[in-house]
């Protein structure tokens, strides 16, 4: 805690088997400063709620400071409800949502917060996100999941020319968002930090625990929109996301919780009509998928089985100008991470390799105004 008086932000992190990463999440939001109301510093209250993780996760959740609030569930309860957990314990006149797998970056906190004090039509805000703690690569912005963007998707997934306009349309704006430098309007936030104020909360209520995970964060984005609210990202704002942590251990479970709180998205915001749509959709795409297999384009240099970093370099000799690469998994890097470099040369770093779980991945280094691929690189992470 810091200051004294009623507390000015409560921050509710969820662990599920991550407690290490919990640890760093929760020595970086101590190490921030804030105003508080009254002009001097802000009180912080810092909430952790662990959902029946494994007994050595809870035994390294006890090296929390004193200061921190650790509640205990007998039982997964889901991500959504354990936030409420958090909320119905919360005091803080703002709150924030954060992922354990994160680190907060200095100022940050202060800078969501003066943003939305002095934004009174904003309903909350997030900040810009990186992969590493280096901030080379940053993630993608979050795709508000409306049921047109959906059918796009699932259109995309069996017919290539609308994957190449979907993915043209969304590099657009990916870079547009990667490159912004000042404060700009969403429709929907990352769910890796959110912060709003309590009196939002309480009056379009908090996560729909019917999501066990994901799509919590979006059904939240679209309550608070249809309440009359905005939201915005504030670049000054920084933090790191070791993407998806609680998910590694079961990949298969994570995809089976996406998949279901999809389709309750779309039976809550679009019905009946829109639960046909989209499941008649589904079924005419798998169908159609199976009768083509997706092609690697020409030029691909293929990196093999990789242990080690790989190293990413321009064979030809390139002007001494900004260079995006991003790295995907597959060829239309749809969506993707990305880093500006200057120079013809890109490495991961350490800790981005590390959270990189094993598979099949694509690379390609690009011009960013036009987005015209000079490399392409393909390999196998082991």
């Amino acid at each position: 805690m810091s200051g004294s008086g009623p507390v000015d932000l409560s921050v509710i992190v969820v662990n599920y088997n991550v407690a290490p990463l919990v640890l760093e999440a929760v020595a970086s939001l101590l190490s921030q400063k804030f105003a508080g109301r009254d002009g001097g510093d802000g009180r912080l209250e810092i909430l952790v709620i662990d959902n029946a993780s494994s007994h050595d996760d809870v035994a390294c959740l006890r090296r929390l400071p004193s200061c921190v609030v650790h509640l205990h569930n007998d039982r997964n309860l889901g991500f959504a409800a354990a936030n409420n957990r958090g909320i119905e314990r919360a005091s803080g006149r703002y709150v924030c949502f954060l992922n354990p797998d994160t680190k907060v970056l200095d100022g940050a906190l202060e800078a969501l917060l003066q943003h939305l004090q002095r934004h009174p039509e904003v309903g909350a805000v997030g900040p810009r996100i990186w992969a590493d703690d280096e901030r080379t690569l940053l993630l993608p912005p979050a795709d508000s999941p409306t049921l047109s963007f959906l059918l796009a998707r699932i259109a995309g997934e069996a017919v290539p020319a609308v994957r190449r306009r979907r993915s043209r349309a969304w590099h657009r704006r990916a870079l547009a968002f990667w490159r912004a430098q000042a404060p700009f309007r969403v429709q929907m936030l990352s769910g890796a930090c959110m912060l709003t104020s309590r009196a939002l909360v309480d009056r379009v209520g908090g996560f729909d625990a019917g999501y066990f995970l994901y799509y919590e964060d979006a059904d939240w984005c679209r309550r608070v929109r249809r309440a009359g609210y905005s939201l915005a990202v504030v670049p000054e704002a920084e933090i790191v996301h070791y993407y998806n942590q609680s998910a590694r251990a079961d990949p298969q479970a994570a995809l089976g919780h996406a998949m279901r709180s999809e389709g309750r998205f779309v039976r809550a915001h679009y019905g009946l009509p829109g639960t046909l749509i989209y499941g008649a959709a589904r079924a005419v795409s798998r169908r159609l998928a199976r009768l083509q297999a997706p092609s690697a384009p020409q030029g691909v240099i293929e990196l093999g089985r990789q242990v080690e970093p790989p190293r990413f370099r321009l064979t030809e000799g390139v002007p001494p100008r900004e260079l995006m690469i991003e790295i995907g998994y597959d060829w239309l890097f749809l969506p993707s991470v990305a880093a500006f470099v200057r120079g013809p040369e890109f490495q991961f770093s350490p800790t981005v390799w590390h959270n990189i779980p094993p598979g099949r991945y694509c690379a390609r280094m690009v011009e960013p105004d036009t987005l015209r691929p000079l490399a392409l690189w393909s390999w196998e992470k082991v």
